[in-house]
């Protein structure tokens, strides 16, 4: 074999896939777009000389100036990925589950998960709100409406519009970036990082379950529009509620010995009932693709365990296929390897495209985490000194 066919054959490129460094890239990028147009947000403020901070009739206390900034933040985990496509040159968006189709008894039964979610953690997220009202925390968990007007606003921009935008930035492109380590750690880490960005302890624990609840219904069905179903009507579930006993006078965050009951028995209920619809959906996707012996055939309980049966469910054929292409790619390439000294060059090479992959992941992880964790803390000790 010539010097020349033998360098081409070590270095013969392998195929891009979205991974945790592109998750963790869009995640940054959708960031850095925000704080961009708060900033130019800001700046055209000053320029029209409109009122804000301890001005009389602040514009930063109206519901216009709440509406602005959620469509800015939401625009950005719009605007994010479509950027981060340009700069890849292909189009990462297209894997995002947007495209897929889904089957309307699945869309009705999102939006029951998204009703249930409410009941099963909302309980528990009242709790720390009350917890963080007594010690002095002062930062709000989310709007409040308090009139039909606001009510209407806030179905746009607590209720549609962050449902599809957070569902595409943080299912169709974080979680599955992240899912190259493991469909589980995708559908955990994700959750995490969704849970922090909102910045507020008071919101840390619901979030974190609704966007677990979100990533393991996209796992399941393959299409992001049962998450996005899913966190819409939870959204609008937890503004209804919230204006209906506003309205009505009562008090649901102050915790009495009755209240305290009444949540246990709700969280008790609502937990139950959500294990319950996502174990059907589970096994319902089963049966219809006919895996059941595949999955039966993975044994145990353990972390592992879940992570291969995920898989097996959040992949279809031509990405099974694609995979076991590559694997075949690499055995063949070292099996058929015209010299020993080629052969060993590969396997260092793809030893080395592995560690520097992993390198590269748990960077892209850090900074990823690094800034809404940093918000979180500032907001936090904001809340109780503000």
């Amino acid at each position: 074999m010539s010097k020349k066919r033998r360098q081409n054959e070590i270095n013969k490129p392998l195929e891009n896939t979205f991974g945790v460094y592109d998750g963790s890239a869009v995640f940054i990028g959708a960031y850095i777009v925000m704080l961009l147009l708060q900033f130019l947000f800001y700046i055209v403020l000053t320029i029209t000389k409109v009122p804000i901070g301890d001005a009389e009739n602040a514009f930063d206390g109206t519901v216009a100036y709440a509406c602005i900034t959620v469509v800015i933040n939401e625009l950005a985990f719009l605007i994010a990925p479509f950027l981060y496509s340009k700069i890849k040159s292909r189009k990462v968006y297209l894997g995002s589950g947007l495209a897929e189709k889904v089957k309307a008894k699945y869309l009705a039964l999102a939006a029951v998960v998204g009703v249930v979610t409410l009941f099963a953690f909302a309980p528990a997220a009242t709790v720390i709100n009350s917890g963080f009202s007594a010690l002095g925390f002062s930062g709000s968990a989310a709007p409040s409406a308090k009139t039909a007007g606001e009510l209407v606003a806030y179905i746009f921009i607590s209720g549609l519009l962050p449902g599809f935008c957070e569902e595409f930035l943080f299912r169709g492109h974080v979680a599955r970036g992240f899912s190259a380590k493991g469909y589980l750690f995708g559908v955990l880490a994700s959750s995490a990082l969704f849970a922090v960005m909102h910045g507020s302890p008071v919101q840390l624990v619901y979030q974190f379950f609704l966007g677990a609840v979100c990533s393991l219904l996209l796992v399941f069905t393959r299409s992001l529009w049962t998450s996005v179903i899913a966190h819409v009507i939870s959204n609008l579930a937890v503004l209804f509620f919230d204006y209906g006993m506003t309205s009505a006078g009562v008090d649901y965050v102050t915790i009495t010995g009755t209240t305290a009951g009444i949540m246990v028995g709700v969280t008790v209920v609502g937990v139950a009932a959500l294990v319950g619809l996502m174990y059907l959906i589970y096994r319902m996707v089963i049966k219809e693709r006919g895996l059941q012996e595949e999955v039966r055939a993975i044994k145990g309980a353990n972390p592992k365990a879940w992570n291969a049966r995920l898989s097996l469910i959040a992949e279809n054929e031509e990405t099974r296929a694609k995979r076991r292409e590559e694997q075949a790619f690499r055995a063949s390439q070292i099996q058929n390897a015209a010299t020993p000294e080629v052969r060993e060059m590969l396997m260092q090479r793809y030893e080395s495209e592995d560690k520097k992959t992993s390198k590269t992941d748990s960077r892209a992880l850090m900074f990823c985490f690094a800034f809404p964790v940093v918000i979180f803390v500032l907001n936090t000790i904001l809340g109780f000194v503000g």
